[in-house]
């Protein structure tokens, strides 16, 4: 395993062309500080500096892949709205960065993946799931509402419908179930988590950085669109 790294709040490896960020704070359910966030998105500069990598896939140690919010921080933010506004700002950027990355995000969720935890998810190109883990937002249990992007991302995965569902009733789904309604590619038991998502990251790694941001670009960008403009970005990015 090659340049190894670790931040505070979690592990960084990389090998065979795939970058690995773990979130390590199992005793605190990998829950985010602005520390996490710091060490998230240096990991991402990282990656995007790094032209030998393919893929980058994120996870988190113990039971749970991030529960959102550090419990600590949520304090001190109820107590002062600007600075709850400042995390949430950072929360939606972080993000973004992923979604900007030049290579395709893996998350690989094997817990309870749940408020910004989610929005994370949901911000990765593709989630690999164990079936018995537990994804969703789950904030509208305690009266909140997403701050990062869910409205935005969650319908583009599983449709308008299932995401109000979801986002009102604040259920959270197994991982069986999200593959069945499009949130996850795949759901497999816990012990094959690891395997399932290598051979995922392994069909990205032969493939041209060039090919695979550029493709990102296209997807991404022409979400929303209507078709003639959606037609006109995709050639844009081709021709770039």
């Amino acid at each position: 395993m090659a340049n190894p790294a670790t931040h505070a709040t979690l592990d960084y490896s990389a090998h065979d062309r795939v970058a690995y960020a773990t979130f390590a704070r199992p005793e605190r359910q990998n829950s985010l500080s602005e520390q996490a966030l710091d060490d998230l998105n240096n990991v991402v500069a990282r990656v995007q500096e790094d032209h030998s990598l393919r893929t980058l896939v994120l996870s988190g140690q113990g039971e749970a892949f991030s529960i959102g919010l550090d419990p600590e921080l949520l304090t001190a933010a109820f107590a002062d709205f600007e600075y709850y506004e400042h995390v949430l700002t950072r929360v939606a950027a972080t993000c973004l960065s992923l979604e900007a990355l030049d290579v395709p995000v893996i998350a690989a969720v094997n817990g309870t993946a749940s408020a910004d935890g989610f929005e994370l998810a949901l911000a990765c190109d593709l989630i690999v799931i164990s079936q018995d883990a537990s994804i969703g937002d789950g904030r509208g249990v305690f009266g909140c509402v997403p701050g990062g992007g869910a409205t935005v991302r969650l319908p583009r995965a599983v449709g308008v419908q299932r995401a109000r569902e979801l986002i009102y009733s604040a259920r959270m789904v197994s991982g069986t179930e999200a593959a069945e309604i499009g949130l996850a590619l795949r759901a497999v038991p816990a012990a094959e988590l690891d395997a399932a998502v290598a051979v995922v990251a392994a069909t990205f790694t032969s493939k041209s950085r060039r090919a695979l941001a550029t493709a990102k670009r296209q997807l991404n960008g022409g979400l929303g669109l209507d078709t003639p403009s959606g037609v006109e970005h995709e050639r844009s990015e081709f021709l770039k």
